[in-house]
Order: C-alpha cells, then sequence, then structure tokens
C-alpha cells in the first residue's frame, strides 16, 4: 500500500518541496524514515503514532517506510508531521482518495502534531509558501496559527486547522462550512511605515557635522562609525537613525519578513513587516549569533538587518573573530554557511553602523573638560588595535562625535527634522535607482571600479584636489574609490551631476580617521 503528499523544508531562508512518500508492507511492525531526516523529523515518528492512536483511528501495524525525496537534501524541521500523518492514513485506506476534494499533487501539507493530535505553529511558513506557489501548487494546509503569515503570499489558497481530524474531515468534504478555516489570498496593503516620534533628529542639540555624516551615510548606504567620549551621544543619534531610512518596498517587504519567519523572530504572526530592521547586539554575542550558524543553520543578527540596519555599540568590546566574521558578509551582501550536507546562504544587505570610545577610558584627544585620559599611547594603540584594518577599511564614513557644551544644549534654534533628513534622503535614493537601473546594484556604496569611473564624473578642480591629496597621503585604490563613492551620493544630495570640489572636500574629511589610526 502506498501513498505521496508533498511537504515542506527551509534551506537557508528558501523553502523547498519534499516529496512524502509512505509505503506500508507486510513483515514485523516497523516505522522507519529515510532521505536525510534531522533529528526533529526522527522523532516525529511518536508523535505521529500518538497523534493517529488519539484521534480516534488505527495505527497500521506495518512495516511503515517513509522516504523524504529528493534524498540528497539534509531535512529539516517538525512541519513534516501533519503530511506523514495524514500520507500513513492515505496509504492504509482509513483516507479515501477517492472522496479526497483536491489533488494531492497540487495541495501542501505542514504541520506539526501534538500527540493528541492537535495540530501547533511552526517558523519559516512564509518560506514555504513562496515555494509552494512556484511549483504550481494550489492549495496549502498549515496550522490555524500560521494563516495569515501564509496569507502574505497571492495566488494560493491557504486552509488553516487546528487539530488532524479537522483537516481529514475536510479533505473528505466533511466539515460543517462554518467550521472551515479558509482563506482565499490576496495580496495584502503596505501599511506606511510607523514613524517612532520618540526618535527624531529634531531633538539633537548640535552635532551638526555628525547628522550631516549620517545624511550621507543612509542616502548611499555607506557603513558609518562613530568616535567619541562617553556621553558624546553617540548611542543616542545611532538609534535615530531608523527614523531616516526610507520606506521598504512590498518585495524588501516580504523579504524581511521572510527572514525574521525563518528565525521565529516574529512577533505578530502574519503582519507583515514593513519598517526597516534595526538590530543592536550587544557585545557579548558569538561569532554564530552575529552572522548565522549553528548546527541547523539560522540567520544571525546580520542577516536579521537584511534592508535595515546594525548597530554596533563599543565595537572593541566585541570578539574579535566575530568582528572579523563580518567583513565578508559587509562585502558580499550575503552570509554563506557550508554544512557536510547543505550549503545556506543568508542575505545581508545592511548599512553598518560602530560606535567606540577613543580609547580605553574613552577620552583621548577629546575636549571634555575635568576628564584628562589616563590611557599611555601604548594602550591608546593596543585599544585601536581591537578594530583590524580590513574592517575599519569597509566603514566609508568616519567621523568623531565631539562633546556637546552646555550652550549648545540650551540652544532655541530649530534643528533639521528626521522627516526633512527622510525626503532628502528619498530624493538621492532615487536619483541612484535610475543610475544603476538593470545594473544589479541599489546604492553608490555598492559601485565596483569600473562603474566609480563610469559614474563619478569630476570637475577640473576636484580632479586637482584628488591628486594632490591621494599623492600626499599614499592612499591606496581601494581607499580612492571609497572617497569618490561618498562623493558620489553628497553629489546626488545636492541634485548635482558631476562632483564638485565642495562634495569632494566633504568625503575626503570622512575618510579623515584613516591615516590618524
Amino acid at each position: 500500500m502506498y501513498a505521496k503528499v508533498q511537504g515542506s523544508s527551509i534551506i537557508g531562508i528558501d523553502g523547498s518541496i519534499i516529496d512524502i512518500e509512505i509505503d506500508l508492507s507486510n513483515g514485523l511492525p516497523q516505522f522507519q524514515i529515510v532521505g536525510l531526516p534531522d533529528s526533529s523529523i526522527k522523532e516525529a515518528k511518536e508523535r505521529v503514532r500518538a497523534a493517529i492512536k488519539n484521534t480516534g483511528y488505527n495505527f497500521p501495524m506495518k512495516r511503515i517506510t517513509i522516504n523524504l525525496a529528493p534524498a540528497d537534501i539534509k531535512k529539516e524541521g517538525s512541519g513534516f508531521d501533519l503530511p506523514m500523518a495524514i500520507g500513513i492514513l492515505l496509504a492504509s485506506d482509513q483516507i479515501s482518495i477517492k472522496k479526497i476534494r483536491f489533488s494531492l499533487g497540487e495541495t501542501l501539507f505542514i504541520g506539526e502534531l501534538s500527540l493528541d493530535g492537535s495540530i501547533q505553529s511552526i517558523n519559516g511558513i512564509l518560506s514555504m509558501t513562496l515555494a509552494a506557489r512556484d511549483n504550481n501548487i494550489s492549495s496549502l494546509i498549515v496550522p490555524r496559527a500560521n494563516v495569515e503569515e501564509a496569507r502574505l503570499v497571492s495566488e494560493i489558497d491557504v486552509y488553516g486547522f487546528s487539530h488532524i481530524r479537522e483537516v481529514i474531515n475536510f479533505l473528505a468534504d466533511e466539515l460543517d462550512t462554518k467550521d472551515q478555516s479558509v482563506y482565499t489570498n490576496s495580496k495584502q496593503n503596505l501599511n506606511e511605515a510607523e514613524m517612532d516620534n520618540r526618535n527624531n533628529f529634531a531633538d539633537v542639540k548640535g552635532h551638526y557635522q555628525v547628522k550631516r555624516a549620517i545624511e550621507v551615510a543612509v542616502a548611499g548606504m555607506h557603513n558609518l562609525l562613530m568616535v567619541g567620549p562617553p556621553g558624546s551621544g553617540k548611542s543616542m543619534i545611532a538609534k535615530r537613525i531608523s527614523s531616516v531610512l526610507p520606506e521598504l518596498t512590498w518585495s524588501e517587504a516580504l523579504e524581511v519578513t521572510q527572514i525574521h519567519s525563518v528565525a521565529g523572530e516574529l512577533n505578530e504572526r502574519g503582519k507583515l513587516i514593513n519598517n526597516r530592521p534595526f538590530r543592536s547586539p550587544h557585545h557579548t554575542i558569538s561569532t554564530a549569533g552575529l552572522v548565522g550558524g549553528g548546527t541547523t543553520p539560522k540567520p544571525g543578527e546580520i542577516s536579521l538587518a537584511h534592508r535595515g540596519v546594525i548597530f554596533l555599540d563599543e565595537l572593541p568590546e566585541f570578539n574579535r573573530s566575530s568582528l572579523e566574521s563580518l567583513r565578508q558578509p559587509l562585502e558580499d551582501g550575503k552570509v554563506k554557511i557550508s554544512r557536510a550536507k547543505a550549503n545556506h546562504v543568508f542575505p545581508s544587505e545592511v548599512m553598518l553602523v560602530a560606535a567606540m570610545n577613543p580609547c580605553k577610558c574613552g577620552y583621548f584627544g577629546t575636549n571634555v573638560p575635568n576628564h584628562e585620559c589616563q590611557c599611555s599611547l601604548t594602550e591608546v594603540k593596543r585599544y585601536r588595535a581591537k578594530i583590524s584594518g580590513p574592517l575599519l577599511d569597509r566603514i566609508d564614513i568616519q567621523i568623531e562625535v565631539p562633546w556637546v557644551n552646555i550652550e549648545t544644549l540650551r540652544e532655541k534654534k530649530k534643528e533639521k527634522s528626521s522627516q526633512e533628513m527622510r525626503e532628502e534622503i528619498a530624493k538621492a535614493r532615487e536619483i541612484q535607482k535610475k543610475r544603476f537601473k538593470e545594473k544589479g546594484i541599489q546604492f553608490n556604496s555598492e559601485m565596483n571600479s569600473i562603474q566609480v569611473r563610469k559614474y563619478c564624473r569630476l570637475e577640473e578642480q576636484a580632479e586637482t584636489l584628488l591628486h594632490n591629496f591621494f599623492n600626499q597621503m599614499g592612499l591606496s585604490g581601494r581607499s580612492l574609490d571609497r572617497i569618490l563613492k561618498i562623493s558620489r551620493t553628497i553629489a546626488d544630495l545636492d541634485e548635482s551631476e558631476l562632483i564638485k570640489v565642495s562634495h569632494l572636500a566633504e568625503a575626503i574629511n570622512y575618510r579623515a580617521l584613516e591615516k590618524v589610526w
């Protein structure tokens, strides 16, 4: 006796459709699952057995073999419980295939079973639903708690249930219509991103150069490092960056929600994430927690910040190996994790914002009254050496955040608001969007050397300044490209086609710490 149903597994952040074949044959009673199942799937045998019995059906005393195909892909997660149970009932003729209202080849089953047969929610439903749609599956049967999340995908019908008995009755068209949790999908509207009025740059007194640097950084998605004494406002400024980030597009919002779903980070099941992520991990975080990994690889903080900002406060306090692991994701925009049976890829197109003190005590070279630095030059160098050259080289904009005196703090001058900054940033991003249409990139920070030469055209005086600065400072080719990328973003903010002297001079100023350190 044989039956075949379909389930789904997660690989990276993507769903993969899995054929679940069930064979019942004579012989000593045995229950075996083959096809590279992980431990959670192997444990499903006892959950499925108990759920079938406690629902009032007979668990067949046969030799049961379940094959998960394709066999070369490692299968993970507890979402195979429901399809395996349905498959066993089909193979043992306790559910008549002739009476089923759907084509099993166009129906996907997902759900974890409790011992009493109730269906529990699982992570990654959004990815599985996307995979189902892309594989021409028309009907999706999921836990009731996951229905709203699955509804984010159009062109597929979603049916949510809380118990396996409901699923069986529904398949046989015996469930009362009023009890059916049937949801025909339609694309949800992308609500306007909520502005956090508590974190507005209008509240930040002084720090005009820092706010300008943030405007440039966000406009071109340039990584940013702020260096300043304790209490200068680095963390306070960083938390306000989310208030100037442009809204997510529909596809970006779906992608961000997909990542958080796989990681089990969705706060509200079924609610689309329409604000750009802002992640601020503690400096004690492990490498796996920061970039992703684990026995069953999961997205790390840098992937959870995809399309948004990851803020690393007290940068030198992070583990050195954790910081070094950021280099490739920042460069490639994705995290690659290799395992014996599979390779996992998590997206990580983020803007890195970091903050640190200039030395261990925090006051080296600062203007804070009555706070003299207690560190020797050797200690200062040792502290700064915790940030490697290659990592520092990937941070385009490096700026000092000075101490602000009381006169500035008490000024009644109106400061530029987050909304005003956001509008200027949106204009610059729209220029980049048109420039890089069909070029495979979105922002100036992503340009390669060929694109830098093509799009970073300088006026004559700016060309002279660039040559003089390059020869005087002995810069590398990579540093030159980064200065030109920043200059291009500044010119875009001014809606200028050519990079002018003022644009280049400002960009050079943002790389000043490179030679100081």
